[in-house]
């Protein structure tokens, strides 16, 4: 899954929108009609997006290379595991996480309701050859699998 700087992508619905400013609203831009991620600002070094996971959904183990990221929980609850004991908690409305680059998770919707919840990236200067790694493709993930 690649996403090149160049792609031209819409952005959510603005509210307004000048040389250095993208102004939104959370309530204007969120959907529930099966997409799970709208781009909703974009600037040279940093993107905000938000996504919605439907209740059951969840993801690989990844991460993201040379971005960190910072998800907060608008709606519903958002599962988050990492690699390493203790990396393991449910974020309720208003938590938030910060992950560091390269730093593998995985995150799950355990509620009977959608998970809102907005991401806030950076992006780098030199984007890498993929933007994201799952932990399986990893040397770490192989020699766990090997050891089960």
């Amino acid at each position: 899954m690649t996403e090149p700087r160049t792609e031209s992508r819409r952005l959510g619905e603005l509210m307004l929108q000048t040389k250095g400013w993208q102004v939104a609203s959370i309530d204007d831009n969120v959907t529930f009609d099966g997409s799970r991620l709208l781009p909703i600002t974009q600037q040279d070094e940093a993107a905000v997006l938000m996504n919605c996971y439907p209740p059951g959904t969840s993801d690989e183990m990844h991460c993201h290379p040379k971005e960190e990221h910072v998800f907060m929980v608008w709606k519903g609850q958002l599962h988050i595991t990492g690699v390493e004991d203790g990396e393991e908690m449910t974020l309720r409305e208003g938590q938030l996480v910060h992950i560091d680059a390269n730093y593998y998770y995985r995150l799950h919707n355990p509620g009977t309701e959608p998970a809102v919840y907005l991401q806030f990236r950076t992006l780098p200067a030199k984007p890498p050859k993929r933007r994201m790694v799952l932990f399986s493709e990893s040397a770490r993930g192989k020699r766990e699998a090997a050891t089960k």
